[in-house]
């Protein structure tokens, strides 16, 4: 499986993508790699830079909020892949899911994820049957195509790691999780990610 397109990755591409190029360019050179071989894998690096520069416009790479109906509906049907967050502001394991979507917003650039407060989404929420929070519903080309309600399916803990919903995530297929990520351990024999590596206190 190719590796998840982070925000960082996403960036050095539109920022460089003339460089990019011109380093391109070079190498196929040296490799004497056929012209019509070479002009594909241009052609494939401009499609890629502007597939980004199309998803960066639309804040992929930010954990956004969406501030009414409309506006959610036009995100999780404009959107590949969409994870949407249900919360509350006055609950406390809302704003535990928001610092884990944060971090896996930077890096599954691909994939749009946002949050919206229920108090404005009263006909989305009783449309969705949604009875608990947190409460993350899960988009595939604007079809739910998974839910995750509450912590239950993340160990039912509040001091849940944030892979631990990053691989919940990866079974909906909303993200693309690399297959060392199941089976990477720490040196405490826990299960440890690239996400994990710059959490602070609010995992432990």
């Amino acid at each position: 499986m190719a590796a998840a397109t982070t925000l960082d990755r996403a960036n050095e591409i539109l920022d460089d993508e003339a460089l990019a190029e011109e380093k391109l360019l070079e190498e196929l050179e040296n490799e004497e790699i056929p012209s019509h071989l070479r002009e594909a894998r241009l052609q494939s690096l401009k499609n890629e830079a502007d597939q980004f520069k199309m998803m960066k416009e639309k804040s992929h790479g930010v954990y956004t909020e969406i501030m009414e109906e409309k506006q959610f509906l036009d995100t999780t049907t404009s959107e590949d892949r969409c994870v949407v967050h249900f919360f509350h502001a006055d609950f406390r394991r809302c704003a535990i899911m928001d610092t884990h979507l944060e971090k896996l917003s930077k890096i599954y650039f691909e994939t749009k994820f946002a949050k919206i407060n229920v108090d404005h989404a009263k006909f989305f929420v009783e449309k969705l049957k949604i009875r608990m929070l947190p409460a993350l519903i899960c988009f595939n080309k604007g079809i739910v195509c998974d839910r995750v309600i509450g912590f239950e399916d993340l160990g039912n803990t509040d001091s849940f790691q944030t892979i631990v919903l990053e691989r919940r995530l990866g079974k909906s297929g909303v993200i693309d999780v690399p297959e060392e990520i199941n089976t990477k351990k720490s040196i405490f024999g826990h299960s440890k990610t690239h996400v994990d590596d710059d959490s602070s206190d609010d995992d432990d």
